[in-house]
């Protein structure tokens, strides 16, 4: 058998039969299997033909059994939604809540921009001075 890029003649691999080396190129390549059609293999081939005629798939079951799963699925679809509405009447208690403490912090801002801001500034103003005096003196 000839390589098929170079064309060098093709030489058995010594480690592994199924494969002829090209030393050439130093490529290797499968060794061809040879087509000889048993009356067995005609059989499954005619069987195939039929069985592709009638489309079944191994993975899709039949009709009445997809029928049953899909509306056990859209019932238990209709009772998520069902369950799903009654928890919204429950949230909208909690809206009210959560009004009611947005109210409370509200409070809270209020109170916090009536505070002087005097002394966070003196304590970044000593921070900044503290960084220099480590500046200078320590390094």
């Amino acid at each position: 058998m000839k390589c098929p890029i170079c064309g060098q003649e093709l030489r058995p691999s010594k480690k592994d039969p199924n494969y002829f080396l090209c030393y050439e190129c130093k490529k290797k390549f499968k060794v061809p299997q040879k087509k000889t059609e048993k009356p067995e293999k005609a059989e499954k081939k005619v069987r195939r033909a039929s069985a592709e005629e009638e489309q079944s798939y191994s993975n899709i079951p039949p009709k009445h059994v997809r029928k049953k799963r899909e509306t056990e699925m859209r019932k238990a679809y209709d009772e998520m939604l069902a369950v799903e509405e009654g928890k919204r009447g429950k949230k909208k208690k909690t809206r009210k809540r959560e009004e009611i403490d947005d109210d409370f912090f509200d409070d809270l801002e209020e109170e916090e921009e009536k505070m002087s801001k005097a002394p966070i500034i003196v304590l970044a103003i000593v921070v900044v001075a503290a960084l220099i005096v480590y500046m200078l003196f320590f390094r």
